[in-house]
């Protein structure tokens, strides 16, 4: 409970735990915080020989890894994050795993952040050879060490990240837009600050039927938090009705009350909203750890460009914004295509393929480089390339949902013309038959497609789900950062390095592990 709820040491002292043990088990004496701490390590190198020992039997692993400072004792750690498909209960699963927050003390040089990786993986043992690529932010320190650590071309970018900058930079860049934010934000400081306003503001909402725990507050936008200022400027929408009545009243009683925007100003958050929410779904779509995402890169970006070139603003800033950012999208964004992991996990992603592609150069060198592989672990094996028999998957019927799929959803249902692969004669017959076969539903498990193919085309399954392991986002290591801030408060900063590098891997591993 400790471990995985992120829970203090000091919770066995709690009346409220002693009263339900008292109450549940009358025999069983809670342990001290001391034996709990000994309990933990005893837990830590348990689960750590039983990982170990599971990682060693994976054919390929994909690392995602972010730095992470404490805010109360300035202390760096160095987050590495494993990502393998393992089975639970007879299903595959995409496992994602903590291994370490390694103490950081030296300057981060992407010489010793590279020396850090080596020694994680020694103390795992595990095998460089079967890292596919690591996803990482943008660092240049982090950049070179991906480099030292594995060679060229091993390094995915996080794509949420990206997402971030692109919108950050458009909308700092706009001064116009900067000043109407900050605007917003010092009406939402001023009911932060003021009981007496949100009180009214909670009273306006119950008056017209809401219950308590349904009434909405203002949102703060917070530089550090991504999309923060798309949720503060879409809630202050939906609220702004109430504000102007609220400031309105307190105007006429006090001088510090803030200006209500204008309407033309609110016209123009709107426009904002509407432009900005996109981004705000694929920064969530891309940013899951338990389930294919390094094949919706390519998809997204053309998803995001296809719903935002829809939006018609009606404001002039608006319209500014909304080129800004197609500009930056097709500056940043499109060239994923030639990111020959995020093409090749693409391709072989059977609910998406080769529709999302607009150069039929990417398609090209993907599809050269899969069948290389293919041909590789052909030769490796000693086989011939078999046929690939048509797979039946139960296609579950999909509500028609306002998002950015509708976009797929339309190219799927449309007779598309698409990239053509390369002559025949230069495609394993395998791949070739993958690709000619239709797309399956976006819900579709693409880990469970391609177990299902193992027993017929297990050349062309292994190099699938060697691709799809990989990461779009390094999200997964980023929420260990959050967590260990979480873990380690004020009144716990002299928690030892050992002892966060101990709970970080325990609060990260799968219940299977834990509970086995």
């Amino acid at each position: 409970m400790i471990c995985k709820d992120n829970l203090p040491l000091s919770c066995v002292e709690k009346k409220g735990l002693q009263k339900l043990m008292r109450t549940a088990c009358p025999l069983y004496k809670l342990p001290s915080r001391k034996k709990v701490t000994h309990m933990i390590e005893n837990r830590y190198n348990s689960t750590k020989a039983f990982l170990m020992k599971s990682l060693t039997e994976q054919n390929f692993l994909c690392f995602t890894s972010d730095i992470l400072t404490l805010t109360n004792s300035t202390r760096s750690f160095l987050v590495l994050t494993v990502h393998f498909i393992d089975n639970v209960k007879g299903s595959p699963i995409l496992q994602n795993v903590s291994l370490c927050a390694q103490r950081l003390t030296q300057a981060h040089s992407g010489q010793y952040v590279k020396e850090c990786w080596e020694e994680i993986c020694e103390e795992f043992r595990i095998d460089k050879n079967k890292i596919v690529a690591i996803t990482t932010d943008g660092g240049a320190n982090i950049g070179a060490a991906v480099r030292l650590f594995l060679g060229n071309d091993r390094r995915i970018s996080c794509m949420a990240h990206c997402l971030n900058l692109i919108v950050d930079g458009v909308l700092k860049e706009n001064h116009a837009f900067s000043a109407l934010c900050d605007h917003v934000k010092s009406i939402v400081t001023y009911f932060k600050q003021s009981v007496n306003a949100m009180d009214q503001l909670r009273s306006e909402q119950e008056v017209s039927g809401m219950q308590e725990g349904e009434v909405l507050t203002l949102t703060q936008a917070i530089t550090t938090r991504w999309n923060s200022c798309f949720d503060m400027l879409k809630r202050f929408i939906t609220l702004s009705a109430l504000v102007a009545k609220i400031l309105a009243t307190k105007s006429q009683t006090s001088r510090n009350t803030p200006d209500m925007v204008a309407t033309s100003q609110l016209n123009i958050i709107r426009d904002i909203v509407a432009i900005l929410g996109p981004f705000k779904e694929a920064t969530e779509e891309i940013s899951g750890g338990n389930y294919v995402t390094s094949s919706l890169a390519i998809p997204v970006t053309n998803l995001i460009r296809q719903a935002v070139e829809t939006i018609s603003p009606s404001t002039s800033l608006g319209l500014i914004v909304k080129e800004a950012l197609l500009k930056k999208v097709q500056e940043r964004l499109v060239p994923l295509q030639e990111n020959s992991y995020l093409s090749a996990e693409t391709i072989l992603d059977p609910r998406f393929k080769k529709i999302h592609f607009n150069s039929p150069i990417a398609v090209s060198h993907a599809i050269t480089k899969i069948s290389n592989d293919i041909r590789s672990e052909h030769r490796r094996r000693g086989q011939l390339s078999p046929d690939l028999r048509t797979i039946q998957i139960d296609k579950a019927q999909e509500k028609t949902e306002s998002s950015i799929w509708s976009g797929h959803e339309k190219l799927l249902s449309q007779s598309t013309i698409v990239p053509e692969v390369p002559s025949s004669g230069s495609v394993p017959n395998e791949l070739k038959q993958y690709l000619d076969q239709p797309l399956l539903e976006r819900k579709a498990d693409s880990i469970k497609f391609w177990t299902n193919c193992q027993h017929f085309t297990p050349v062309l399954s292994e190099v699938a789900l060697k691709y799809l392991i990989c990461q779009a986002s390094s999200v997964s290591s980023e929420r260990v950062a959050s967590a260990v801030n979480i873990t380690v408060p004020d009144n716990r900063s002299r928690l030892t390095g050992e002892h966060v590098k101990q709970r970080v891997l325990l609060m990260s591993i799968s219940d299977e592990y834990w509970f086995d």
